[in-house]
């Protein structure tokens, strides 16, 4: 039997400056800092440890990698195959590539019993136990119930091991679903989180999940300390830099949203040039919340120069995932800028996908550029082509609902009724607008609030607002954009709009706080901005 090895991944040390905010440098090449004993041979555990810090900080490129050099090193080495295996499970995404893991489960052993003796203690044999369940019988939500269990039940069986509690704890985060009720799953994971926190304040799996726990606007504030974290421990991971403004985006923090992701896209470039890879690898999730930091700052221009920079890739590699960013992006600027183009309508397709679908379904811009293309058609005085818009969103709508994605559907509902709102009240026909206008924010408001960037694309409590405030109707406009920005923290065409509904009904303390909100978001902004002026020159009641 192999001598067991206690490893400490000890490649950097967080140093915090109190009181001042500001953190030490650390190397580019860290991930963090575990502890996590087994029995793999030492000359395998540089690169075990490398695998595991890059599941906690969700690089599962970097963790296949690592785990496959471990294996090389060691070929018994059991937690290097459940290593790689994870690696093909992307939880919070309900994303899974089972034939991927069973084949590398199998490279350990061809059965069961086979691979379960390869294990050297009982606690090794409980964490292939646990990953031959995530992929073991059933649909994926079974299976990702299963797998908490089991992570439980080891977590409690070995209760000094604080990686078996951390996998616990996303392993809760795995069983959630958008549109579940309640939140209890999210609350004990963050407590279970918060626990370990206190001894390993540098572990990227703790300071991680806790964000993802938290990760709407009412309970963001309790991750605003591990957002403040997480960078500064995981400096090498894209990721790591970019999660920290999932929190700042629901505080308003909205120059920390910029920088944030300025440094994801940064580091994922360094590591597309590392590696030689293809451009599409680069980390244009990042990019494309950085533009909506600009977006909410009045920096239109700097929000178009990243779609182009998306644009350019799509165009060089004509690689789906990036075309997608690049529609999206486009239509995101088009939408919050108002500064409405003419676009081309996009085809539309219910093709039924894998069980990848869920998240493939992120990454589709067709919704989006419909929406943007309908909004700037509508308010160009086009109104046949924003009905022809309208339209193919109903048949995404009505093909996801008829496959069962209810979610989708609801969500693709909510932007048809708020474009068929639009042009209602463009051809005159204003109470049937509001109605529907209402209808689509109350479907929302049944829905997940957004943990970024808003989809729909525009937010349906928002439109509602603009309408009724267009249609004269100030005190339930009011109520609109405070429902918006109960949703979306300090979102800036949300505070326009309430800034200007509470002047209509001589609310001065309202109108005083919304405009000085958006004052502060907009002290950067392009000097086009259509509507900089007037809230520069608004007056407090202070000064009245």
């Amino acid at each position: 039997m192999k001598k067991s090895t206690f490893t400490r991944a000890a490649v950097g040390l967080l140093l915090m400056a109190v009181g001042s905010g500001q953190a030490a440098a650390r190397p580019e090449t860290d991930m963090g800092t575990i502890y996590f004993p087994n029995s793999g041979a030492p000359e395998a555990q540089e690169h075990f440890i490398r695998g595991v810090l890059a599941l906690h900080n969700f690089w599962f490129e970097e963790a296949e990698e690592a785990f496959q050099k471990a294996q090389s090193v060691d070929p018994d080495f059991a937690l290097a195959y459940w290593g790689e295996a994870m690696s093909y499970n992307h939880p919070l995404w309900s994303e899974q590539d089972m034939a991927a893991a069973r084949k590398a489960l199998q490279r350990l052993g061809k059965t069961r019993a086979e691979r379960f003796a390869k294990a050297q203690t009982e606690r090794e044999k409980a964490y292939l136990g646990a990953i031959e369940t995530l992929y073991g019988q059933g649909d994926k939500l079974t299976r990702d119930k299963a797998y908490s269990k089991a992570m439980r039940r080891l977590s409690e069986r070995f209760p000094d091991d604080d990686e078996a509690k951390v996998f616990y704890a996303l392993s809760l985060l795995g069983t959630v679903r958008r549109g579940d009720q309640g939140f209890f799953r999210q609350v004990k994971s963050g407590a279970l989180l918060a626990e370990i926190y206190k001894r390993h304040p540098d572990h990227p799996g703790v300071v991680h999940f806790i964000i993802h726990s938290y990760d709407d606007p009412e309970h963001a504030p309790l991750a605003l300390e591990a957002a403040e974290v997480y960078a500064q421990v995981a400096p090498e991971s894209p990721h790591a830099l970019h999660m920290p403004s999932h929190i700042f985006i629901q505080h308003g923090m909205w120059d920390r949203v910029v920088l944030s992701n300025k440094e994801a896209y940064a580091a994922s470039e360094k590591w597309v040039e590392r590696k030689n890879l293809s451009l599409a690898k680069k980390d244009f999730h990042s990019l494309e919340w950085g533009q909506y930091g600009n977006l909410q700052r009045g920096q239109y221009e700097k929000a178009r120069t990243k779609t182009e920079i998306t644009r350019d890739v799509a165009e060089k590699t004509q690689d789906s995932r990036t075309v997608s960013y690049t529609g999206t992006m486009q239509a995101r600027v088009i939408v919050e800028s108002r500064q409405w183009e003419d676009m081309a309508l996009p085809e539309v397709s219910t093709t039924k996908g894998t069980e990848s679908s869920a998240r493939a379904f992120r990454y589709r811009s067709t919704p989006n550029v419909l929406l943007a293309a309908g909004m700037s058609a509508a308010y160009t005085g086009n109104l046949s082509k924003a009905e022809e818009a309208a339209s193919r969103l109903k048949i995404l709508r009505d093909g996801n609902q008829e496959q069962g994605r209810d979610y989708q559907s609801r969500d693709l509902d909510v932007m048809y009724k708020e474009l068929s709102a639009i042009v209602l009240f463009e051809q005159g026909k204003k109470e049937d607008a509001l109605k529907l206008a209402g209808e689509a924010a109350a479907q929302e408001e049944a829905m997940d609030p957004p943990s970024g960037p808003p989809h729909p694309l525009k937010p349906s409590h928002e439109l509602y607002g603009e309408l009724l405030l267009a249609a004269g109707q100030y005190d339930e406009a009011k109520k609109q954009f405070e429902i918006a920005l109960l949703r979306m923290p300090d979102r800036s065409l949300s505070l326009l709009g309430l800034g200007r509904a509470a002047t209509h009904l001589g609310d001065v303390e309202t109108a005083t706080e919304a405009f000085t909100a958006l004052q502060r978001n907009w002290a950067n902004s392009d000097a086009n901005n259509p509507d900089l002026a007037a809230v520069g020159g608004y007056k407090t009641s202070e000064d009245q």
